[in-house]
């Protein structure tokens, strides 16, 4: 009977209860967002996009699959009939082209192309689920992330109303990837932290304690990159992540702590987000701000977490006061 119990115990063992709810929420979040628009949107032998904006995207989905992977630079329709040229930042579109490329074999018909289209922005709600159940664990607990999950698939308003079947539009992708840069970051520092990651592990490259901060820092870089070029307003993210550095780093201090452990996610994840929008938007360094800011912010996010821990690191030292700092 205690063999019996304890694999009874194991079956039904409280992680496996809170995945099942997981993939619950995830069902609600793809049923109500599909089923409710359905009738709005396959009318007859039509696919009808539910928003203005989508059919501005899907004209950039449209090229992109039938010259994959090039984007158009110029849109003779846009501000017509002057054109309009189109920048990088587009990755949602390339994204969901590339999807429909695969599923497509290479060569998907109209009808493929437009019926993945409307699925799409309500499967990146229903993943959103996911990196929300993970962020409410790691900072609350296991039943926490179980409640935060239940709650973003049936929250309503813009969130709802720019996730529904049709709503081809790169708002949900916002989402998705600020969510997912925030849970590793998240799990970066956390597991940093609990390691007592100092200065000294990093230089020895000891491994087993930074392992796991460097490797959560380095997907939340990857996140944050993908975010970067696909919302040209990416970087106001950048700004609210570096604000709860800095805030971070004067508490640890003014508490006394080592700061040490706030480098990996600090640095890592903006010199990645860096690498990334350099790679996928390309061009030069010019004089010009829309070129200059964002390659120069991300470079000073990257920098400022190192000069506010050497500043940290030599008041206490020299043991001025932390009010100073």
């Amino acid at each position: 009977m205690n063999g019996e119990s304890a694999v009874r115990a194991k079956r039904f063992s409280p992680g496996l209860i809170a995945g099942l709810f997981v993939a619950l929420f995830f069902s609600v979040s793809l049923f109500i967002r599909i089923y409710l628009p359905y009738d709005q949107v396959f009318v007859g032998d039509w696919v009808k996009f539910t928003s203005i904006d989508a059919y501005l995207h899907m004209r950039l989905v449209d090229s992109i699959v039938h010259n994959f992977p090039v984007l158009t630079n110029f849109d003779p329709y846009l501000l017509y009939p002057f054109g309009l040229n189109i920048d990088n930042i587009h990755f949602f579109d390339w994204l969901l082209a590339g999807i429909i490329w695969v599923i497509g074999l290479g060569s998907p018909t109209q009808h493929t192309i437009d019926v993945v289209s409307v699925y799409f922005p309500a499967v990146l709600a229903a993943l959103t689920v996911i990196p929300v159940y993970f962020i409410g664990k790691e900072i609350f607990g296991r039943w926490v992330g179980v409640m935060a999950a239940g709650l973003i698939a049936i929250l309503p308003g813009e969130y709802l109303g720019r996730s529904i079947l049709g709503f081809t539009d790169h708002h949900v992708a916002e989402v998705l990837f600020t969510t997912l840069t925030l849970m590793f970051l998240i799990m970066a520092i956390k597991r940093a932290q609990e390691n007592g990651l100092t200065v000294q592990h990093l230089r020895a490259r000891d491994w087993k304690v930074i392992r796991k901060p460097i490797i959560y820092s380095a997907i939340a870089g990857l996140s944050l990159g993908i975010y970067l070029v696909t919302w040209l307003g990416g970087l106001l993210f950048v700004f609210i992540i570096l604000l709860y550095l800095f805030l971070q780093f004067i508490i640890d201090h003014l508490r006394q702590n080592s700061t040490d452990y706030l480098l990996p996610a600090g640095t890592i994840p903006f010199f990645i987000a860096f690498l990334i929008y350099v790679i996928f938007v390309g061009g030069t360094f010019t004089l010009e701000p829309s070129s200059v800011m964002p390659w120069l912010a991300l470079l000073l996010a990257a920098a400022t977490p190192i000069m506010l821990q050497l500043i940290s690191a030599k008041y206490a030292q020299k043991k001025i006061r932390p009010y100073y700092y």
